[in-house]
């Protein structure tokens, strides 16, 4: 599951690099044709590509939300909460064992 969603993110990066380059294409093409001043262009296609990453930075944020979500609603737990589950099971381990120790000591003597 974890490799389709790193796959999904890469592929939304890749578009984000490649709206860039379109954007600095057509903004050249339009420089070249003198339809916009070159520094229209720049600040045109600075404009673009910063819109176009918040985009992509909410998208991220959205996905990640779901996703989020959707673990906990399946009832999977963070690893914190693992962690600290484990240390509770090793501790009760502990005190298990010395109480199976205390009762065969008390047979024995008994």
């Amino acid at each position: 599951m974890f490799k389709e969603i790193r796959k999904g993110m890469m592929a939304g990066i890749g578009v984000v690099v490649l709206t860039r380059e379109r954007v600095e294409e057509a903004t050249r093409k339009l420089v070249k044709e003198a339809k916009l001043s070159e520094e229209d262009a720049r600040r045109l296609a600075e404009d673009l590509v910063e819109s176009g990453e918040k985009q992509f930075a909410k998208l991220e944020k959205a996905m990640g939300d779901a996703f989020k979500g959707g673990l906990d609603n399946l009832g999977v737990g963070r690893q914190e909460t693992l962690e600290r589950v484990k240390h509770k099971l090793d501790a009760l381990e502990i005190r298990l064992s010395i109480l199976e120790k205390a009762h065969e000591a008390e047979k024995e003597g008994a």
